[in-house]
């Protein structure tokens, strides 16, 4: 189905298709699409990829603040603030650069990536936007094993245990759970759309999470995101701002995945666009939130519709001048099962 399509002057020029999962404790309450195909979680299983460092306490071992703990749920954008939190994580813990799989890059946040070309520094794996879930598997491979070494491997203790915990998550057999490789070089995950949707529901709803350990984690990893929604992302990001609202738990992940979780109505959602944009995201959570669950988070569904976020798309697309060329518009029904 088409979630969102985009015009310039006269003609639409763009469409996103795409599905839509939403789900409460009972089941499938809302559709659209192909909803039940099998997708990568890609980046927006972070927040549950971290949990194994709370449920081993490695937290409290290596003494880490909140905001080094919250991070390790986002997608550095490698800011100043963000990248200074990175720095002081790997410090304390002991990961050095030479630790990590992935080739060094520069700041996805831009004016932080021209300044440090200005400024002559070359790319680093300090602003790598996966660096804090790296140095997270590095401390639960230590943990299980002794090392560090291998971290990365799918067959690895850690992977194992993120694999498990996306298990739990998702009531995905273990076995059924379909595997990939991040753009990052780590194990990335695939369920059905639906169970992407439960995942998240359970995130804001720990209470339905079956084992208590796992509850409690992941009852503090939401709590971090929420007082520290800057590190889930960076300053004027999507994910910042749901993640900003108390009622809300959210991450997003490359190919056009997003994912997100409300409280107060208890239900969990999932999105995937197939063409793989991220423009078009900020409209077509609005468009649900608006069907779903318009008085859940209000303040939330007002900015969404009104407040132009980094890397998407609230209504008006803009030329370099400044002038108002088109809109993106998403105006599709989810089907209320």
């Amino acid at each position: 189905m088409t979630l969102a399509y985009e015009t310039r002057g006269e003609l639409v020029e763009n469409r996103h298709d795409g599905c839509v999962a939403v789900v409460d404790k009972n089941g499938l309450r809302w559709k659209g699409g192909r909803w039940s195909d099998t997708y990568f979680f890609r980046s927006s299983s972070k927040p549950i990829q971290a949990l194994p460092v709370l449920l081993l306490g490695l937290d409290r071992q290596y003494g880490l603040t909140e905001e080094e703990t919250a991070i390790m749920a986002g997608s550095n954008a490698g800011e100043p603030y963000c990248a200074e939190v990175v720095r002081s994580l790997m410090e304390k813990t002991g990961v050095e650069e030479a630790d990590l799989v992935m080739k060094p890059r520069y700041p996805s946040h831009e004016p932080s990536k021209f300044a440090a070309i200005a400024r002559g520094e070359g790319p680093k794996k300090l602003w790598h936007g996966c660096t804090p879930k790296h140095v997270g598997a590095i401390l639960v491979q230590r943990a299980l094993t002794g090392s560090g070494k291998g971290y990365h491997l799918p067959d690895s203790a850690a992977q194992r245990l993120v694999r498990h915990t996306i298990s739990l998550f998702t009531d995905t057999p273990y076995e059924d759970i379909r595997m990939g490789t991040d753009g990052c070089g780590v194990p990335v995950f695939g369920v059905p759309g639906d169970k992407i949707a439960l995942s998240f529901l359970r995130l804001a709803r720990p209470e339905l999470i079956p084992e208590p350990y796992f509850a409690d984690a992941a009852r503090r990893m939401t709590d971090l995101m929420h007082r520290h929604p800057r590190l889930i992302r960076g300053t004027d990001y999507l994910c910042t701002r749901m993640n900003a609202d108390p009622g809300a738990v959210a991450k997003g992940g490359a190919s056009g995945v997003y994912a997100f979780g409300l409280k107060k109505a208890g239900l969990g959602i999932m999105l995937k666009l197939y063409d793989g944009t991220e423009s078009a995201w900020q409209a077509v959570i609005a468009r649900i939130l608006s069907q779903i669950a318009p008085k859940d988070c209000p303040e939330l569904l007002r900015d969404l519709r009104t407040k132009e976020l980094v890397g998407t798309v609230c209504r008006d697309i803009r030329c370099m001048t400044g002038e108002k060329i088109g809109e993106l518009r998403a105006e599709f029904t989810l089907e209320k099962v």
